[in-house]
């Protein structure tokens, strides 16, 4: 063999030889964690598309919540008692009129009102109205015939009860208030809507005593033993069954619990976004 030729084939060996050490190595670099360099080298040369790794969002502080400060609660005595079997509300009904209108009326009709619907000066949370209308003749000076009329409630009108007291002798007089006392109980039967108190008009004429119950009212007259000519009429929302006291306790908006304050309903804290990596 030539020794030039022997020369360039051991020169081609070694060349091979350092092209395959360095062939590894960049291999071994490329191949790497999981290829890592070879696809940052096929993203550079836009031989394969660009991939971004995916962070974890960073770790967000629980939110504290606001303590809320114990308040005390003072429950009504009634709802503290135990329910006692046996007993069953029952149909009641109250005086379907406001006090206020209804001295109205009675001011429309003569009577004398000067104070109107005013506060009991017994009792601020109480209302009343109190009216009266006199007829004196002559006839009868010492006692004139007269018809007194109060109204027991609310402040906003609403009727507990209605008293009223006729003096009506026998005179003319007399018989007018007899028929002012019919026109009254009118006037209160129509505002209330209640036909089945007009069966206490013809004892009222005739000031003769009655007595009746009608589903929480009742209505009581009552002439004076020693002066007959003299008549108490008494009209009021009663609850002496146990089932009207259950029905009116019910539908008794002050014994109700009393609606959540500002202070006493639980804070809303916004939600918390996560945060999300597109």
């Amino acid at each position: 063999m030539d020794a030039n030729l022997q020369k360039r084939v051991s020169h081609g060996a070694l060349l091979l030889a350092v092209l395959a050490v360095c062939f590894a190595i960049l291999a071994t670099v490329l191949l790497a964690n999981d290829g890592k360099h070879l696809k940052s080298l096929l993203t550079y040369l836009k031989l394969a598309p660009a991939t971004y790794s995916v962070e974890p969002p960073p770790r967000m502080q629980p939110v504290k919540r606001k303590k809320l400060a114990a308040r005390k609660i003072d429950l009504p005595p009634h709802l503290l008692k135990p329910e006692q079997g046996g007993e069953r509300a029952s149909f009641a009904r109250d005086f379907l009129l406001s006090g206020k209108d209804l001295c109205g009326r009675f001011t429309a009709e003569g009577f004398s009102n000067p104070k109107g619907w005013h506060a009991s000066p017994v009792n601020i949370h109480n209302f009343e109205c109190m009216a009266d209308l006199t007829m004196g003749t002559a006839e009868a000076p010492a006692e004139p015939a007269s018809l007194f009329v109060e109204i027991r409630g609310e402040a906003d009108g609403k009727v507990r009860s209605i008293r009223m007291k006729a003096v009506a002798p026998q005179t003319p007089d007399g018989t007018a208030i007899r028929a002012k006392l019919d026109d009254t109980l009118i006037l209160i039967i129509e505002q209330t809507r209640f036909a089945d108190l007009a069966a206490m008009r013809e004892p009222a004429r005739t000031l003769q005593p009655y007595q009746a119950q009608h589903f929480g009212i009742s209505v009581s007259m009552k002439p004076e033993q020693t002066a007959p000519h003299r008549l108490n009429v008494i009209l009021l929302a009663t609850e002496q069954s146990p089932g009207l006291k259950l029905t009116r306790s019910f539908f008794d908006s002050e014994r109700w619990l009393p609606s959540a304050i500002v202070p006493d309903r639980p804070v809303l804290y916004p939600s918390v976004k996560t945060n999300r990596i597109r």
